[in-house]
């Protein structure tokens, strides 16, 4: 989809991103990294409107960021987290679609679900209305 790959062009020309995540550490995926850090981008979900003029498709989509960082690198973890969301701030460019609602980024602390492993994990939950033509 052409907000995931916006979202992640922004993510690698975000400094603080870039400093400690390799662009091929900022990917889409489910399941937890083995390198870290890492950004992993959950697939969107997305909700069909419906259409709009000049046979436009209207649709939102919801999408999650998980930033992925060994326990013992909080302040690196604190560091991606922060530079990723001002990244974001502002709606990222998707090629072939328009943007008409963004929502700034939302993102949560998320407590490491395999107590084992320890990792420092946090959530930045993205939000937008988009339109493009079929």
């Amino acid at each position: 989809m052409e907000l995931q790959r916006a979202v992640r062009l922004a993510l690698i020309a975000a400094p603080g991103v870039a400093e400690h995540v390799t662009p091929e550490c900022i990917r889409t995926g489910l399941a937890r990294p083995e390198a870290m850090p890492c950004i992993i981008m959950s697939p969107a979900e997305v909700h069909i409107f419906g259409h709009a003029s000049g046979g436009q498709v209207v649709a939102e989509a919801a999408m999650k960021l998980h930033v992925w960082t060994a326990a013992d690198q909080a302040a690196v973890a604190q560091q991606v987290t922060g530079a990723a969301m001002l990244a974001l701030m502002d709606a990222p460019r998707p090629d072939g679609a328009e943007i008409d609602r963004w929502e700034r980024p939302i993102m949560a602390w998320v407590p490491d679900p395999d107590p084992a492993l320890t990792c420092a994990h946090a959530v930045i939950s993205l939000r937008a209305v988009l339109r493009w033509r079929r």
